[in-house]
């Protein structure tokens, strides 16, 4: 299938990429059909492009490149939206925005979770405050960590990764 994007141009994604989002994403409910594409220059940034709306793309990264524990109990509801018998079968990502302040932030308490064998994806609104809405990424306290995991040896690889991801990311249109 040719997409049009304005982002990319036109994109050739194959049926596996698509992805429907029956209640659509906060903000975006009447937008239910997407493709998954990675991006052509950034290694793990993956795009969540709407098939309907060229104009429309979200920056996807997996929520481990961005905190070292990040901890997603799918309710029962959402297992059931979602046609998942095994959480483990998901795919989770977060979304990456553009701060305040020209920063990139990425939302922790509203993650996708995908079903790839389905093809399938809901977003979730965390009701705990555990997680930010807009966490700050590119700060020396950039890696959100539960307070009994404050570990600073393993907090390394994620803060290396998140400095990486944040240089080449600041270069993409978000």
């Amino acid at each position: 299938m040719n997409l049009v994007t304005t982002r990319f141009g036109v994109v050739q994604v194959t049926d596996d990429q698509l992805i429907r989002v029956p209640e659509g994403l906060v903000g975006f409910r009447s937008l239910t059909s997407y493709a998954l594409i990675p991006d052509p220059v950034v290694a793990g940034l993956t795009w969540l492009q709407s098939t309907t709306d060229p104009e429309t793309a979200f920056a996807l990264v997996t929520p481990e490149q961005v905190v070292t524990e990040y901890k997603l109990d799918l309710r029962p509801g959402d297992k059931a939206a979602l046609e998942l018998t095994n959480g483990d079968d998901a795919v989770v990502y977060v979304i990456l925005n553009r701060g305040e302040t020209g920063g990139l932030t990425v939302n922790l308490q509203g993650p996708l979770v995908i079903n790839p064998h389905r093809r399938l994806g809901r977003q979730i609104v965390l009701t705990s405050s555990r997680y930010a809405v807009r966490y700050p990424l590119g700060s020396s306290a950039s890696v959100a960590q539960p307070a009994s995991s404050q570990d600073s040896d393993s907090s390394e690889p994620v803060e290396a990764a998140a400095a990486g991801l944040i240089d080449v990311v600041a270069r993409v249109s978000l």
